[in-house]
């Protein structure tokens, strides 16, 4: 029997229409909230990166083999989760702040690629975007 991801379970042939059903697709913007909710519901990766031109420029992959000795608050991209979380520690109550004041982001690309989930590679389905 077959198990899948709710992520998987999302209409669309590929990774891109299912992404596309969920109003995320290259180009557009998106709040942040909603990335983060896409994320945790659809067991989603969702790097966020503060510098354009290297979300434009570089791949997940290469980014973090690049940025590998570099302390996480200091690169130019963290995982959503991470991002949210570091937020949180320093200003309390970021998460309920954006509701007032939503943030977003510009979606760079989608797609899947190969990560560790437990000791396992498999395939991860990722949204890479861009701070406004």
């Amino acid at each position: 029997m077959d198990t899948f991801t709710p992520f998987q379970q999302v209409p669309g042939e590929n990774t891109e229409e299912r992404f596309a059903a969920l109003g995320i697709r290259a180009g557009e913007t998106v709040d942040l909230l909603a990335l983060k909710e896409i994320g945790e519901r659809g067991d989603v990766e969702v790097w966020i990166y503060f510098d354009e031109e290297v979300a434009a420029a570089s791949t997940i992959e290469r980014d973090l083999a690049n940025f590998e000795f570099v302390p996480e608050p200091d690169r130019p991209f963290i995982e959503l989760r991470r991002f949210f979380a570091f937020m949180e520690s320093i200003e309390p109550g970021f998460e309920r702040s954006l509701a007032d004041t939503p943030v977003r982001a510009q979606i760079v690309a989608v797609g899947e690629r190969e990560a560790f989930c437990g000791c396992v590679l498999s395939p991860r389905p990722y949204v890479k975007a861009a701070l406004e």
